[in-house]
C-alpha cells in the first residue's frame, strides 16, 4: 500500500482530456475532461512539462516499453458528441513501473498520462474525448506507449439516418388440415416472427424466432385448430427487445411490433380452406354398431355387431340418455353378438340406444360416468356420437311354479288346525272324515291321487300308522297318515305331494 501511494504521488493531473482506468494496479491517475482543440502554445508547454517532468520514458534500455492491444473506438460520430477510446496496456517487465501512455489525434498528442503497472500486469485504459470544434471529416487517432501503439479512424459529421427495418411476405391461398398454415416466402431484414391474424385482427398463430434473411415455406402453427375455411393474414414482426420471444401480445403491443412500410404493417392475405376429414381416416378413431330390435328377459341386451378401431366399450342408454348398462373392455376390431348386461333389469319394453365408447385413458375401465364425461367419451363421426337404436321387448315371465309350490300356502293356515284336532277321531271309525278331507284340499289337484282304490284293503286290522314328515318349508306337518302296508300292490304317495288323511273302509 505504501509503494502505491508513493508512486501515485509523483503523478500529475492532466487537464486536457479525461483518462479513466479500469481494473487494479499499483496506481490510477485522476483526470478531468476537456475539449479537444487545436494545441495552443500553453497546451504544448503543459504537455512538454508533463512528459519531461512526470512521464519520462525509462532511460535504461533494459526496461521494455508497455505494450498496447485491443484498441476500441467508434468509427463515426456526430459533431460535438463524446466518444470513448480504450486499449489494454501491459507491463512486460519483472518490476513495477510507470510509463507514459498517450492519446493521439492526427499524430498530435492530445493526452499524455503516466500509468503504473505491476510486473506482467495488464489493465485497460480509456480516454473520453469530446469532439466539439472538430470539423466534419475523417481523423486518424489511437493510443500509444513508448514503442507500441494502435490506430484507427474516426469520421466526424452528420450521420445518415439508419436504414429502416424492412420485410416482405408471400402468403398464398391454400388448403390446410386446420392445425397450421404455410407462408410461401418471407424476408425479415432484422429477424423476428410471422404472426397469423384472423378477420378480426386477433393473433391466432405465430412462428418461433426467425433469423434475418430469406425464409421459404415457413410453417406457422395455430393456437386453435380451424374448424372451417377462413380469410387469414400473415404479418411480419420485429424482435425489438432482442429476447427471441414474441412479446407482442403479453406487452399489449409495446414490444415486438410489426415491420412497417410507410407506417403500414407488412402483411399478406390468403384464403385458407380446411379440408373435410375422411369419415374412415386412419388417424381418426372410428366405430360402427348394429343394434337390432329384440326380445329380452330384461337382464341384458345383445348388440348384433360392432367394430371399434381403437377398442373400448359399448354402453346402453335409455330414452333419457342415462347409461343403463355397459360391456367390459372390448378389443379393437370386429365383434359379433355382444352381450351387454344391464345395471337394473327391465320391467317393461323400452327403446334403448347402443353407444360406442373409447378408452381414452388406456386403463380398460369405463370411466365415462365417474369422470363426468371427461374420460372414455364416445366415438364420433363429424362430431356426432356413434350410436344405434333398438326396441327391446321384455317377454312375459313363464309360469314355472308347479302346483305343489302353492300347496304350502293353502295348507299352512288350514291343515294344522284340521289334522291336529280331528285326527284321533278319524283314525279308527268315522268314514265321514274321508269326505271332509277333500273339502279342505279341493284346491289341490294332487288329492285325486290319494283316493285310488289301491290304497284301501279288506283287512282293517293290518293298518298301521306311519308318521310321515312331508314339506317342512311352510311349517306344515302331518303326523298320522294311515296307509295300507299289507298289500304289496299298494303305492305310497309321491313325496312331493301333500299327504291326505284317508280312511280305509272295512
Amino acid at each position: 500500500m505504501s509503494t502505491r501511494t508513493r508512486i501515485a504521488g509523483v503523478l500529475v493531473v492532466v487537464a486536457l482530456v479525461a483518462a479513466a482506468a479500469t481494473g487494479t494496479g499499483l496506481a490510477a491517475v485522476d483526470t478531468q475532461q476537456a475539449q479537444v482543440e487545436q494545441p495552443t502554445q500553453t497546451q504544448t508547454q503543459t504537455q512538454t512539462q508533463t512528459q519531461t517532468q512526470y512521464c519520462t520514458y525509462p532511460s535504461n534500455g533494459t526496461y521494455e516499453s508497455f505494450g498496447v492491444s485491443n484498441l476500441s473506438a467508434p468509427s463515426d460520430v456526430e459533431p460535438g458528441e463524446e466518444v470513448t477510446v480504450s486499449a489494454d496496456i501491459t507491463n512486460p517487465n519483472d518490476v513495477p513501473m510507470i510509463q507514459c501512455v498517450e492519446f493521439r489525434l492526427e499524430g498530435d498528442v492530445v493526452v499524455r498520462t503516466g500509468w503504473a503497472l505491476n510486473p506482467n500486469e495488464t489493465e485497460t485504459i480509456a480516454f473520453d474525448v469530446n469532439t466539439t470544434g472538430l470539423e466534419d471529416g475523417t481523423y486518424i487517432h489511437g493510443i500509444e506507449t513508448r514503442d507500441f501503439g494502435e490506430l484507427t479512424t474516426l469520421t466526424v459529421g452528420e450521420q445518415p439516418e439508419p436504414e429502416e427495418p424492412n420485410a416482405t411476405l408471400q402468403f398464398d391461398d391454400q388448403e390446410s388440415d386446420g392445425s397450421n398454415v404455410t407462408v410461401a416466402s418471407a424476408n425479415l431484414s432484422d429477424g423476428g416472427y410471422i404472426a397469423i391474424l384472423d378477420e378480426n385482427g386477433s393473433v391466432i398463430g405465430a412462428t418461433d424466432y426467425l433469423e434475418p434473411g430469406e425464409q421459404e415455406n415457413v410453417t406457422v402453427p395455430l393456437l386453435e385448430p380451424l374448424n372451417e375455411s377462413a380469410n387469414l393474414t400473415a404479418q411480419a414482426h420485429l424482435d425489438t427487445n432482442d429476447n427471441q420471444t414474441l412479446d407482442f401480445l403479453t406487452s399489449n403491443g409495446t414490444e415486438d411490433g410489426p415491420y412497417t412500410m410507410n407506417g403500414t404493417p407488412v402483411t399478406d392475405d390468403a384464403v385458407v380452406t380446411v379440408a373435410e376429414e375422411p369419415t374412415n381416416g386412419t388417424d381418426e378413431p372410428n366405430a360402427t354398431l348394429q343394434f337390432d330390435d329384440q326380445e329380452s328377459d330384461g337382464s341384458n341386451v345383445t348388440v348384433a355387431s360392432a367394430n371399434l378401431s381403437e377398442g373400448g366399450y359399448i354402453a346402453i342408454l335409455d330414452e333419457n340418455g342415462s347409461v343403463v348398462g355397459a360391456t367390459d373392455y372390448l378389443e379393437s376390431g370386429d365383434q359379433e353378438n355382444v352381450t351387454v348386461p344391464l345395471l337394473e333389469p327391465l320391467n317393461e319394453s323400452a327403446n334403448l340406444t347402443a353407444q360406442a365408447h373409447l378408452d381414452t385413458n388406456d386403463n380398460q375401465t369405463l370411466d365415462f360416468l365417474t369422470s363426468n364425461g371427461t374420460e372414455d367419451g364416445p366415438y364420433t363421426v363429424n362430431g356426432t356420437p356413434v350410436t344405434d337404436d333398438a326396441v327391446v321387448t321384455v317377454g312375459e315371465e313363464p309360469t314355472t311354479e308347479e302346483p305343489t309350490t302353492d300347496e304350502p300356502e293353502t295348507t299352512t293356515t288350514d291343515e294344522p288346525e284340521t289334522t291336529t284336532t280331528e285326527e284321533p277321531e278319524t283314525t279308527t271309525e268315522e268314514p265321514e272324515t274321508t269326505t271332509e278331507e277333500p273339502e279342505t284340499t279341493t284346491d289341490e289337484p294332487e288329492t285325486t291321487t290319494t283316493e285310488e282304490p289301491e290304497t284301501t284293503t279288506d283287512e282293517p286290522e293290518t293298518t298301521t300308522e306311519e308318521p310321515e314328515t312331508t314339506t317342512t318349508d311352510d311349517e306344515t306337518t302331518t303326523t298320522d297318515d294311515e296307509t295300507t302296508t299289507d298289500d304289496p300292490m299298494s303305492e305310497t304317495p309321491p313325496p312331493t305331494e301333500t299327504p291326505i288323511h284317508n280312511e280305509t273302509e272295512n
